[in-house]
């Protein structure tokens, strides 16, 4: 990957990592808040979708296909 778009894909994974331990820490406070509850599978959500987009990445960049590996990099950006 270029550098550019690791930091993009490593600073999305550090916002979402932020966000699934503020949610854990507000289940830990209050276990039967639903609004933490689903804070929490919404970041996890994030976050596979986001390994799922990397993995998409990799691979369309490994077959050499530059118009896939661009699409998909679009959607990464904030």
């Amino acid at each position: 990957l270029d550098p550019q778009t690791a930091q993009v894909l490593q600073s999305n994974l550090t916002v979402i990592d932020a966000v699934i331990g503020e949610s854990r820490e507000a289940l830990r406070t209050a276990p039967a808040s639903t609004v933490a509850q689903e804070s929490l599978f919404e970041a996890l959500s994030s976050k596979v979708t986001l390994l799922q987009d990397t993995i998409a990445l990799i691979n369309e960049m490994r077959k050499g296909n530059q118009e896939g590996a661009a699409r998909i990099v679009s959607g990464l950006n904030p």
